[in-house]
């Protein structure tokens, strides 16, 4: 029987072809959105489940409080982890990274010169036993037991000595020392937060052989015994800070703690802390999650309004089929068997579709789409399930509609397609809904992308270009910058502890001297000319000396030293820009204030600004930030390349624009807005070809009205507002529901930057004036075909 219905289905498709493949089309999009969408949600949510008891592994994460001021970092000490293995029985094992990319790149030579890596990290013994990667050659027990030791990654390792079992055992030199390859690892998935090309033996680095409670530079991770109670562990943690950390606390007045955090929502967690991967945020998975069963939806209702649609021209079949005997059921398994063949058909081609557009959705969402998951037995069965939901789905109404034909009704003129009238005009509502709904979210991110890319920072970064330059090259650097200024290569350059768009250092202002005030301060090391070079404004106070006193030679002789503050420092200590000049602050050493600098950008827009201190302590610093001459930039990188390849010539030459860097911190942002931009372009058009189909229907109800219309003088644009009156009330509706779900949405996605735009009500009305726009071409179409009949001909039989 299904066998017939089938064949039968197959030939009056195979008709109807314009049906079809319009049919065909819009379920292909909406399933290919559908499971791209779902593909690049399942990788969010696997991220740090690949290891051997995910479930167990922690990463330790410090808080410090003082002056009532709350900061948590996810870095901790490097004597952490051993602290915890030795003296906390709930610990198994433990393993400590240190990202060495956070402070500076470093020189890789295997013997064909000197290459530039930034992906590089220390790491200790039991790496590979918290995180069982899989170690392609060496044993990972061994591979990071001694000094000196590097595993590279399999493409790494290719990279440098052409095959993977050809890197063992060889050396490579680092920033001048020796390293032995001890082993190859595979390349870290894309799921993982790790992410290096290069890793070494934390025993090679001085806090490998004498780990200490301070600096906090390090991420520490435990992997719990099974059942391990997380509240006796939390108290023996707390325990174990007042031991080693009671008396730091009690004397200089701050309290700090670890807190533990589930290794597997590092990438998606609560707290969003700086890690080694961009994080994300979980609101994001929920919309798009949102938008892909919303797309299948809007194919649904397309496939609906068009089988509805082209009802009236099948009624003299059900009407023959009935009289010969066919029974409401079989008509219903004829029509639904051909809503599954066009369900399966519109798989095949969603499933070929995703194969090749891989590495454009790739580039677009910045996610790797991993088809190999959806033919595990738990990817065919959400296949088989989605092709049997969206066949029936989308054949029921049509199935019983036409299956419910009376035969004598069916074989007259005048077919009217009972009851639904209002269900397909809500369907409709609810396409363009989603349609204008998509395109004012997109409008929304963009406008904020636009506004973070255009908002005066500050300072200028305009033309700023960023060298990083390694520790040892200290001594020399100034030569540099002299060279650089001299050759006119660059009008001004400054020497700086970090890119200006994001600040780390974190430092304390103790209370006494002036203020009694005790508050955490972001920390700028720089040389005297930042002001200058950046184009600081300073509104109270005087610049930097030329050969003011650092800050590490005033620590060692124990004298007092220059600092800048912002002006929210200033304010949260209780000051005028004014009366801040010349104040005495604790520092932990001496410190006055020796101007104000207007407030400035040095973090994400999605935090407010903060206090600053800029002080002068070039000893600190990693980056030369030189400013370039107007003209052309080429030429002056040029000379600049020229200058530095003379002077530190075992370094490559890598520059950064810092624009381009800002740029960079919002990529997650942009992302997420071409995404939407994507889908609402595919909500469009899947609604338009809905669209299609209502436009279809009503001209096909009303051709002997429109024919008397043409008769008595009707023009085109008349035939034009007859068919679209319905569908501008319809609209209307859509636009109303659009704009509420609009502000929710500029309220939810916008309450996550401190500094944000406004959103104008020309959003709603763009977003709606494009899907209107569009939707009348759609109709104008259809208009000409029906104005194109000839009267006559329609009404020969009246």
């Amino acid at each position: 029987m299904w066998k017939n219905y089938f064949k039968v289905s197959f030939r009056n498709l195979s008709k109807r072809k314009l049906y079809t493949g319009i049919n065909i089309l819009g379920l292909t999009i909406a399933i290919v959105s559908f499971l791209a969408i779902s593909l690049y949600i399942y990788h969010e949510l696997s991220y740090d489940r690949m290891y051997t008891d995910a479930d167990r592994i922690y990463q330790f994460n410090q808080e410090f409080v003082s002056g009532g001021e709350r900061q948590l970092v996810s870095s901790t000490p490097s004597i952490l982890v051993p602290t915890l293995m030795a003296e906390v029985p709930e610990v198994e094992i433990g393993t400590l990274v240190f990202d060495l990319s956070i402070f500076s790149s470093v020189v890789v030579d295997a013997g064909k010169g000197n290459q530039e890596e930034s992906r590089f990290a220390f790491a200790d013994e039991n790496f590979f036993k918290v995180f069982d990667f899989e170690v392609l050659e060496g044993n990972p027990d061994l591979v990071l037991s001694e000094p000196n030791q590097i595993v590279l990654t399999e493409s790494t390792a290719k990279r440098y000595f052409g095959k993977v079992n050809a890197a063992t055992g060889k050396p490579l030199k680092i920033d001048g020392g020796e390293y032995i390859v001890s082993g190859v690892m595979q390349d870290f998935p894309s799921n993982s937060h790790l992410d290096f090309d290069f890793i070494a033996s934390f025993k090679t680095h001085r806090h490998g052989t004498k780990p200490e409670w301070s600096p906090s530079n390090y991420y520490s991770y435990a992997k719990l015994i099974p059942n391990a109670d997380m509240a006796t562990f939390s108290s023996k943690l707390d325990q174990m800070v007042e031991k080693y950390m009671g008396e730091d606390m009690n004397n200089y007045g701050f309290r700090t703690s670890f807190q533990v955090q589930p290794v597997t929502s590092i990438h998606l967690g609560e707290n969003q802390l700086q890690s080694i991967k961009p994080t994300s945020d979980i609101k994001y998975l929920y919309i798009f999650g949102i938008v892909a069963v919303l797309l299948i939806f809007i194919g649904i209702i397309n496939y609906v309004n068009l089988a509805t649609a082209e009802a009236t021209e099948r009624n003299k079949e059900v009407g023959l089929r009935k009289v010969m005997g066919a029974g409401r059921m079989q008509l219903f398994g004829q029509f639904i068997s051909e809503s599954f063949i066009l369900t399966f058909s519109a798989l095949v081609f969603s499933l070929l579709s995703l194969y090749f557009m891989v590495d454009a959705f790739g580039d677009i969402s910045g996610v790797p789409l991993q088809l190999g998951l959806l033919l595990t037995p738990s990817g065919l069965a959400v296949i088989l399930g989605l092709l049997l939901l969206i066949a029936f789905l989308s054949g029921v109404y049509p199935a019983l509609i036409l299956s419910g034909m009376e035969p004598l009704k069916a074989l007259g003129k005048n077919v009217k397609i009972g009851g639904g009238a209002w269900l397909r005009k809500g369907l409709v509502v609810f396409q363009f809904f989603v349609s204008i709904g998509l395109l004012v979210a997109t409008l929304i991110v963009q406008r904020q992308l636009e506004y973070m890319q255009s908002v005066n920072l500050g300072y200028d970064r305009e033309e700023v270009v960023a060298l990083s330059y390694h520790y040892n090259m200290r001594k020399s650097v100034g030569s540099l910058k002299n060279e650089l200024l001299r050759t006119g290569a660059a009008q001004s350059v400054t020497l700086a502890a970090d890119m200006p768009i994001y600040i780390k250092a974190g430092y304390k202002i103790f209370p006494g001297l002036d203020t009694d005030k005790e508050m955490m301060i972001t920390g700028y090391s720089v040389d005297p000319d930042l002001v200058k070079t950046l184009g600081l404004k300073i509104v109270a106070g005087e610049d930097f000396a030329a050969e003011e006193i650092t800050r590490t030679v005033a620590y060692k002789q124990e004298i007092e030293h220059a600092v800048m503050l912002n002006e929210a420092a200033v304010k949260e200590l209780g000051w005028t820009n004014e009366e801040a000049v010349g104040k005495k602050l604790n520092f932990g050493s001496p410190t006055y204030v020796k101007a104000v600098v207007g407030d400035f950008y040095f973090n994400s827009l999605h935090h407010q600004v903060g206090p600053l201190a800029i002080m002068v302590d070039p000893e600190q610093a990693n980056v030369i930030l030189a400013k370039l001459p107007k003209g052309n930039p080429a030429e002056h990188l040029a000379k600049m390349e020229g200058i530095w390849k003379s002077l530190a010539p075992d370094r490559p030459f890598n520059y950064k624009f810092v624009d381009q860097e800002y740029a960079r911190m919002y990529q997650t942002e942009e992302k997420i807005g071409s995404v939407f931009s994507l889908f609402a372009g595919i909500a469009i058009f899947i609604a338009c070809m809905g669209l299609f189909g209502l436009v279809s229907y009503v001209a096909l109800r009303r051709t002997r009205e429109i024919s008397i219309r043409k008769v008595l003088g009707a023009t085109q644009v008349d035939v034009l507002k007859v068919l679209s009156a319905d569908f501008f009330v319809l609209l209307g509706i859509s636009a109303v529901l659009a704009t509420a779900f609009g502000i929710w949405f500029s309220k939810q996605w916008l309450e996550g930057f401190a500094y944000k735009t406004t959103v104008s009500p020309m959003v709603y009305v763009v977003a709606i004036l494009i899907v209107a726009g569009i939707s009348l071409l759609t109709i104008g179409y259809r208009t000409v075909k029906v104005n194109r009949q000839n009267p006559a001909t329609t009404l020969k039989d009246e």
